[in-house]
């Protein structure tokens, strides 16, 4: 007979005095775990509780009063206990270091193996003791009437029974036939980065990651799954235990993932109208029936620093090339040599200083922390898993404003009400508190002032004063104000799964509701900010106030939203004659969703003391108040039919019937069928009997149609605006005038898709590959346009159309190895992917006859037009011999001839431009990982690259505009260097912004050093035994390392160098994680 028991407050004393079901004395630290998870449940799983007050009565007899329990006690203790004793080994016969022995109806009662693999177990008669380990099969022994053991685990290749999350369902992936790969939640916790969307880079075959800003809070990272094909949005559709568009990926706590699977091709068209662009299904953790209760504490410390900041010349240096500038325009010298001297020695720190600006403004090194606390477990009643996590990072500033707080909760219990019924309830929470300073980072904000800024003027006055107005000092910190934004996030999902087999075999029912409720707060308060300047003639420092903003000024901004998702599936599956595999399912998704957003501004304050609404100024002039709200709703049918025989000949159908509000009644709905076929020609005898090396190998294609309906709302509708205030009388009143003409045609995008895969294993696992084809024409895809309607018409307020044209295509390999000697256990892996897309037809505006070398049609994407750059006008025979821009000078650019029918054949003209070939999106990505490990050490790192990428560099060329990046001054023309390959400062030929050129188009190819991770595994029994512990994990790590590339001036990451962003980060860090 099983016990169970419970610990009450009047009885908690004497917790040592019981026993568990197997007749063992609690010890104390079984008494405090069991406590610990009594008040973990009482705070965060109600849902347990009514079930274990309602439903423990059909479960093993519970104990309600004390007298019961000491009875029940007594009579367990009278069962016989003895002593087992063992090793466990692998097939090779060396130990296995911290394998679980665990008795099999009493999973409280376990051990681990120690180093030399041995393991001491004191059990009952006649039970059953379960072995596993990481990587091997597990194992089931009945210990009968024997005491010792040599247990032998074999590996597990995982081969035969994996599974893989699909749309609404798993599949094996042996008999996969779409494009489909995931990963683990365990390997996306080996980053150290904070967005775990940037840890799917390097990771993932077949995905396209690039993370463009480090700044703390921001959602920065791009995800493009095959590369690009719509002009419009190509972001991917993810989606969250089953609720499509829930959130992003970045702000998901990494502990409560259980795995990240990525839909590529057909297989994604289940998901009908958001599905073009692939698909990404995050699982979250779960917990198991009968098993233990499991405590686990991680504690994450990470040491962030910039990967590359702009290098910058200093004050002497910039002198000399102002005097440059000024001698190419005929102006005298700004500087004279005594000056350039004192900027040099510092001798005069206050008239003549030597600023490193971003020496000044970031500091060594910043700080994140990272600790997460889950408990799971369950009985064959109720399962559990229940995380608590949080992050704090701070800014790279010195006297930053920046920080970033984050708090994620998440609790999914399952409880099986019946043998067959099934229900769930998920809820998870999420609070982000994001603090800066009133001055963006990025957009033109503070890293763009402070490329701009002189070294010639100084961040503080010797005495300690704030020198000079636009400080970059001043704007990364409080003195501006602030700007903070307080998210919300709470998700609720109730779901049902009821095995209907008692009636008919092979048939289920699933069935989920998700409600998700969102809030945001922004309060951004601007503040002038008191600076001194040195005057020569008193020597006093007189005292001003920045005009960035002349009095304070404030900003909040309130978005609370909703979303309601409910979704159903009727399945079965069954397999005929042992051979025919018949799957089916047909389903119902209906999904609705709100935004409010109501904002308000005051514009001037007569003091600073008080940043509310009320206290601003009572003039109207200075109040800009306003609001707006939009609904959407999307309701689908769908279905997939499978069929195999025996493994070997495999056929999916998919078909999905979307509704989209987003287009007119005759357009809304569109439909999606998916088609895709393997064979598996390792089951074929030819194959077995001839070539058993090969494990598995498997020929697939697929054909699919998706939707993307991720357009501009109420585009169908003539849509009219509310504002062009007018005065009537002596009031100020607004009205109502027409926005953008409506499109009453306005429909779907369509992206055929096509797929051709082979996949295989040979050696018995030791080497797999996957290698694919594919290809994406897109269609319908809305622009504006510009050659049937030209703009000189007056017709500028018109509506997109479904008319332009886009095909991707690429190849995609993967090849891992895994091998094994003693020991020593290591997989390498490695992917690659080549994607390239066109433009087939947008309505571009004709360039003429002659000039296809312009058109964007035929190029990738994002294509730029620039001058090419054939040399450096270097003596007055090359001004002459070749035809100039206007005005060009010595030091200047040299401009390739393109025009076919140049007007003058000595003037260079926009017609001389030529369209690029490559984007900051790279066409090509690749991955390589290595993992290992020996006894109770591990090791994984992961390298990430990308090549034919292309960065465009847009510096300052001119002093008078802002100080000079040190690759442009080294090795630059100028008459002291009239030889050299680098043009000259000064002017507007070489101004990457007023004459783009390829000169500035840099290589952004490289191959990072993405993560490493060291760690040891450290079983309870070598700890001591008696703190409770049963593994401790200590391991350093490191993110963003070492990065090899060509580019060098900036991040090959980045995304932008005319605005400046917040850089990428490199972060070492260390951690420890304790299982109790």
């Amino acid at each position: 007979m099983a016990v169970s028991f419970k610990v009450t407050h009047k009885n908690k004393r004497n917790c040592m005095n019981k026993v568990n079901s197997s007749g063992n004395r609690l010890t104390y630290k079984v008494c405090i775990r069991q406590l610990i998870s009594l008040i973990i449940a009482y705070f965060f799983l109600p849902v347990f509780f009514m079930k274990a007050h309602t439903g423990f009565s059909s479960y093993p007899m519970a104990y309600e009063n004390r007298n019961e329990l000491i009875t029940g006690a007594i009579s367990l203790l009278q069962q016989q206990k003895r002593e087992i004793t063992g090793t466990v080994t692998d097939t090779d016969g060396h130990p296995i270091i911290g394998a679980n022995v665990i008795e099999k109806n009493d999973r409280s009662n376990g051990t681990v193996t120690d180093i030399n693999g041995r393991f001491r177990l004191n059990v009952a008669e006649n039970v059953v003791i379960h072995i596993s380990y990481i990587g091997y099969l597990e194992q089931d022994i009945n210990i009968t009437n024997k005491t010792v053991f040599n247990i032998i685990l074999e590996e597990d290749t995982k081969a035969l029974d994996e599974v893989v999350v699909v749309g609404y369902g798993t599949q094996k992936k042996l008999t996969l036939t779409g494009s489909v790969t995931s990963t683990s939640g365990e390997e996306i916790q080996k980053s150290a980065s904070i967005d775990i969307s940037s840890s799917l880079a390097g990771r993932t075959p077949g995905v396209i990651v690039n993370n463009r800003s480090g700044e703390p809070g921001a959602e920065a990272t791009t995800i493009f799954i095959r590369g690009r094909s719509t002009l419009g949005d190509n972001s991917p559709l993810i989606i969250i235990d089953g609720v499509p568009g829930r959130e992003s990926l970045s702000f998901l706590n990494p502990n409560d993932i259980e795995s990240i699977t990525i839909l590529k091709d057909a297989s994604a068209a289940i998901y009908g109208s958001r599905s073009a662009n692939g698909v990404i299904l995050v699982t979250t953790k779960r917990g198991q029936k009968e098993r233990k209760p499991e405590i686990t504490f991680s504690y994450d410390l990470g040491i962030q620093q910039p990967t590359r900041l702009l290098d910058m010349v200093d004050a002497p240096t910039f002198a000399q090339l102002y005097n440059e500038r000024n001698d190419k325009i005929g102006q005298s010298p700004r500087y004279t040599a005594e000056e350039i001297q004192k900027f040099s020695d510092g001798s005069d720190p206050i008239l003549y200083p030597n600023t490193d600006w971003f020496k000044e403004i970031i500091k060594p090194a910043s700080l994140q922390h990272k600790y997460n606390l889950s408990f799971g477990g369950g009985t064959n009643v109720v399962a559990y898993f229940v995380s608590l996590g949080a992050v704090t990072q701070d800014g790279i500033y010195r006297e930053s404003a920046t920080r970033y707080d984050q708090l994620n909760l998440r609790s999914n219990t399952d409880v099986n009400v019946t043998s067959g019924f099934k229900v769930g309830v998920d809820v998870s929470a999420r609070i982000q508190n994001k603090h800066y300073s009133a001055y963006p980072s990025d957009e033109y904000g503070i890293f763009y002032r402070t490329r701009d800024r002189f070294p010639t003027q100084a961040a503080y006055y010797p005495n300690g004063l704030l020198a000079g107005g636009g400080n970059p000092v001043a704007l990364v910190s409080n003195r501006t104000g602030y700007n903070k934004t307080r998210l919300q996030r709470l998700n609720t999902t109730l779901s049902a799964d009821w095995d209907l087999g008692k009636w008919v075999e092979g048939l289920s029912l699933m069935g989920r509701v998700a409600y998700d409720n969102t809030s945001s707060f922004r309060k951004r308060w601007q503040t002038p900010y008191t600076y001194y300047l040195y005057n020569e003639t008193t020597q006093e420092y007189d005292q001003y106030k920045s005009q960035d903003v002349v009095t304070p000024q404030l900003l909040e901004r309130y978005v609370p939203a909703w979303a309601l998702t409910i979704n159903g599936t009727i399945n079965y599956e069954r397999t005929f004659n042992m051979a025919h595999n018949v799957g089916a399912m047909i389903g119902f998704e209906q999904s609705s969703s709100r935004n409010d957003i109501l904002q308000a501004e005051r514009n001037q304050y007569s003091q600073d003391a008080i940043d509310e609404l009320f206290a601003g100024d009572l003039d109207k002039t200075y109040y800009d108040n306003t609001g707006s709200a939009s609904e959407t709703a999307r309701r689908g049918f769908f279905g997939r039919l499978s069929y195999d025989y025996e493994g070997k000949y495999l056929t999916q159908f998919i078909l999905r019937y979307d509704g989209s509000e987003n287009f007119p009644k005759n357009k809304r709905w569109g439909l999606f069928p998916g088609v895709s076929v393997g064979w598996r020609i390792s089951e074929e005898d030819f194959i077995k009997h001839s070539l058993p090396l090969i494990d598995n190998l498997k020929i697939r294609a697929s054909y699919g149609e998706q939707g993307n309906d991720k357009i501009d709302q109420y585009q169908f509708m003539t849509t009219y605006k509310y504002g062009r205030s007018q005065v009537f009388g002596d009031k100020q009143v607004n009205g109502i005038y027409p926005g953008i003409l409506p499109n009453v045609n306005v429909t779907w995008e369509v992206a055929k898709t096509y797929n051709i895969g082979l996949d295989g294993t040979l050696w018995k696992g030791k080497l797999g590959f996957e290698a694919e084809v594919f290809k994406t024409e897109r269609s319908n895809i809305l622009c504006t346009r510009n050659a049937s309607v030209p703009s000189y018409t007056g017709l500028t307020s018109l509506p997109d159309e479904n008319i332009g044209v886009v095909n991707n295509k690429g190849i995609e390999l993967q090849l891992a190895h895994m091998g094994k000697s003693g020991n020593f256990t290591y997989n390498l892996s490695g992917n690659f992917l080549y994607v390239k897309n066109s433009v087939v037809y947008m309505d571009e505006v004709p360039w003429g006859e002659g000039y296809d070398y312009l058109k964007q049609e035929g190029r990738p994407m994002g294509a730029r037009l620039l001058y090419e750059v054939i040399g450096i006008n270097k003596t007055e025979e090359d001004l002459k011999k070749y035809p100039q821009i206007p005005g060009a000078v010595l030091g200047d650019f040299i401009f390739k001839r393109n025009d076919p029918n140049p007007s003058d054949p000595n003037i260079i003209t926009s017609k001389d431009r030529k369209r690029t070939d490559l984007s900051t999106i790279p066409e090509i990505v690749y991955g390589l990982s290595f993992d290992a490990r020996y006894k109770m050490f591990d090791c994984s790192l992961l390298f990430q690259g990308q090549a034919r990428a292309n960065f465009y560099v847009t510096p300052r060329i001119d002093p008078a505009e802002g100080n000079i990046m040190r690759d442009i001054a080294e090795g630059r023309w100028s008459k002291e260097n009239p030889t050299a390959n680098k043009p000259g400062v000064g002017g507007a030929i070489n101004n990457a912004g007023v004459y783009p050129s390829t000169y500035w188009h840099r290589d952004a190819s490289f191959l990072r050093l993405k993560n490493i991770e060291l760690g040891v595994n450290l079983p309870g029994r070598l700890l001591g035994g008696t703190t409770g512990v049963n593994n401790l994990r200590v391991y350093i790590g490191g993110y963003n390392l070492l990065t090899f590339d060509t580019l060098k001036i900036v991040d090959p990451e980045s995304n932008s160098s005319e605005t400046q962003n917040y850089p990428q980060l490199r972060i070492f860090n260390a951690g420890v994680k304790l299982t109790f």
